[in-house]
């Protein structure tokens, strides 16, 4: 386990309800010992959880080389009946929920997301799990949007529930859009009601970094970028190598960190940015190795962060270029060892 900078717990979601038992001072020998009052703690949103029934669902992209229909697939978290946490299992065939297209080009059509991410959060600062896209390639590289989502697991219609995103708000000084997106939540400390983003960008003379992508009090807008200076979980500064995936548990910020090539990944957890001074930041962290050789090569094209089994420990969902889905539950995070990872069964998602 690796600490850079003293952390601070961000304001993270709550975990399910929990009844606490709250015991008074004890009585007078004379009188009868009162009973205990009973104090409910109210749930916050979980992350992914786009109906809000408590337990995250997967969001995955369709198009060429996805296995996938052109559109969004939205599948549904399964709950165990036994614990009443999620499983990693989803309810399929999955809900393509974009078919109506991005609002913006005018084909409403589910291939207007060919070639896109799209990461969930409250991005337009509602209680509801929105839908953010962004093309990192192809003619619209560099621009991207976000949907409200309808609370249900869908987006609202994106008439009047739009919002762009333009590539010169999010290019680095030299020009370089992000390879890509994720979500940052408040990991600068500001808290606009609207996440943050993080993403990777660069070019070979310039090199490769992780960049902040602060948000100025409305939906999609996100206006310049902070460069940040830590190198990549292995001492390295190939950040185009690494993919991300982010959540927010009860315990802050996490990101997990993968590298296509090699099968390393790596979690951070406790994420903030710290400015250090003289325009320099990074990324406040614990890390911890979470495998070796992990889907080495393997085309991954979606990977998605959440404490799906709310035992606080964040884990992950995957989908593969065959349209099929699979959970990797996540357990013994250690500083002195790797990581237990418990993987679900792979099916079709759509």
């Amino acid at each position: 386990m690796t600490n850079s900078f003293s952390t601070r717990h961000m304001l993270a979601w709550t975990a399910p309800v929990v009844l606490v038992l709250t015991a008074l001072a004890p009585a007078l020998p004379a009188q009868a010992a009162p009973k205990p009052t009973l104090t409910v703690v109210v749930p916050g949103p979980v992350d992914k959880d786009l109906d809000g029934d408590g337990v995250p669902d997967l969001v995955a992209v369709g198009g060429p080389g996805t296995g996938l229909g052109s559109g969004v697939w939205s599948g549904l978290g399964v709950k165990s009946r036994k614990t009443g946490v999620g499983t990693g299992q989803v309810q399929t065939p999955a809900s393509n929920v974009g078919l109506h297209g991005n609002g913006v080009t005018g084909n409403n059509s589910p291939a207007d997301f060919d070639g896109s991410q799209v990461i969930t959060g409250r991005f337009t600062g509602g209680n509801q799990e929105d839908f953010l896209y962004y093309y990192p390639t192809g003619n619209s590289a560099g621009n991207g949007g976000v949907i409200r989502g309808a609370g249900d697991g869908t987006m609202a219609s994106a008439n009047g529930n739009q919002f762009s995103i333009f590539s010169d708000n999010l290019a680095d000084a030299n020009g370089n859009i992000p390879l890509q997106l994720v979500n940052a939540f408040q990991a600068d400390g500001v808290d606009t009601g609207i996440p943050d983003l993080l993403g990777i960008a660069g070019d070979a003379t310039n090199g490769y970094r992780l960049g902040y992508h602060p948000n100025y009090f409305a939906p999609g807008l996100y206006y310049g970028v902070t460069s940040l200076i830590n190198p990549t979980p292995t001492g390295g500064t190939d950040w185009q190598n690494w993919s991300l995936a982010s959540t927010e548990t009860d315990s802050g910020i996490a990101l997990f960190l993968r590298n296509t090539g090699t099968g390393e990944l790596y979690l951070w957890t406790d994420v903030m940015m710290v400015d250090q001074g003289d325009g320099i930041s990074m990324l406040a962290h614990t890390q911890y190795q979470v495998a070796v050789n992990w889907n080495t090569g393997v085309a991954i094209t979606t990977l998605q962060a959440a404490d799906i089994n709310a035992d606080g420990t964040p884990d992950l969902w995957t989908a593969l270029s065959d349209g099929t889905y699979r959970a990797y539950l996540i357990s013994g995070l250690s500083d002195s060892g790797i990581a237990s990872i418990t993987a679900t069964r792979t099916r079709r998602l759509a």
